[in-house]
């Protein structure tokens, strides 16, 4: 059931194109496809960024060059000359777009002014030392009023935030509390152990059931809190979000309180109940929902949005 809380959400819900995916036939996450999203009018796009060797950064989301492209071996060790050649696999097939580099992506955002939000999805298969995440600085410079970084390495979003206290930040606790998909998880990707309340967590407090499930949400919540910076942004999965309001502590609202953002990922508006976990989380005021169907999404959900 959806609660009838619509007074909660004040300034429009925001749409955040995920992958740079849309309406287009473009490998996701590529320039192509980043591209055509900022034409046809896109508000905010999120994009992987992915660390190199030589201090470049890919438009990628895996390490392993063979899941997303037609090279093979691991990319973090690559340089950009290496990988430069390559081209994106899309829909199963090798693609004729070559991989982009995040300078790239930042020149292709300065021809789109009414483009609000880039958000670099930071993924932490290299040592994010300040060394590096200085070179990311350097590298966004020129957009960085528009971009955000985000990443699940809480380590590297505190090292940025001292390096960088100005730029907008966001951070996905998924390596610290996860729910169990549909699709086998990496061997090396926290959290390790299903916990006591269903969720995969490593945390002491999920070795045995020692409250209601609220009471242990709100605890992890708090703890989770002290990881990232004060005021970044939050990106959950939206069934965690849902799971823990339902539980009876309110995620989202604990968050506002912290002077938060909350965005809610990855609603697919092909998957059955998508619209309503996304209705469901509007009406509690989430801030921002991530999106693999933004136009179907923004034709369907009952709130003003930023598309």
């Amino acid at each position: 059931m959806i609660p009838n809380l619509s007074e909660k959400q004040d300034p429009p819900l925001m749409l955040i194109h995920h992958a740079a995916k849309n309406d287009h036939d473009a490998p996701a996450g590529s320039l192509l496809a980043l591209e055509s999203c900022l034409k046809a009018g896109a508000a905010a796009v999120e994009i992987d960024v992915l660390p190199l060797a030589d201090g470049s950064f890919a438009l990628l989301h895996e390490q392993d060059l063979s899941e997303e492209t037609d090279g093979a071996g691991q990319a973090p060790r690559m340089t950009r000359a290496q990988v430069r050649d390559l081209h994106y696999r899309h829909n199963g097939q090798v693609s004729a777009e070559k991989i982009g580099f995040l300078d790239q992506a930042i020149e292709l955002l300065s021809d789109f002014p009414h483009t609000q939000r880039l958000q670099l999805d930071l993924k932490p298969y290299a040592p994010l030392t300040p060394r590096v995440l200085g070179g990311l600085l350097t590298l966004i410079e020129p957009g960085s009023a528009r971009v955000q970084v985000t990443s699940v390495a809480d380590w590297a979003i505190r090292t940025l935030a001292r390096l960088a206290p100005g730029l907008s930040l966001g951070f996905d606790p998924l390596l610290y509390l996860d729910l169990l998909g549909d699709q086998p998880r990496p061997k090396h990707v926290p959290p390790f152990r299903m916990g006591a309340y269903g969720m995969l967590d490593d945390h002491p407090l999920s070795a045995y059931r020692w409250s209601p499930l609220g009471e242990y949400f709100a605890a992890r919540a708090e703890a989770l809190l002290h990881q990232a910076p004060q005021g970044c942004d939050w990106f959950l999965r939206a069934e965690v979000l849902k799971m823990a309001l339902e539980a009876g502590f309110d995620w989202i609202d604990f968050l506002h309180q912290a002077g938060s953002r909350v965005d809610g990922w990855t609603i697919d508006m092909h998957q059955p109940g998508q619209l309503e976990l996304a209705q469901y989380l509007a009406a509690y005021g989430v801030d921002a929902l991530t999106t693999d169907t933004p136009f179907q999404l923004a034709a369907a959900i009952p709130v003003e949005t930023v598309v």
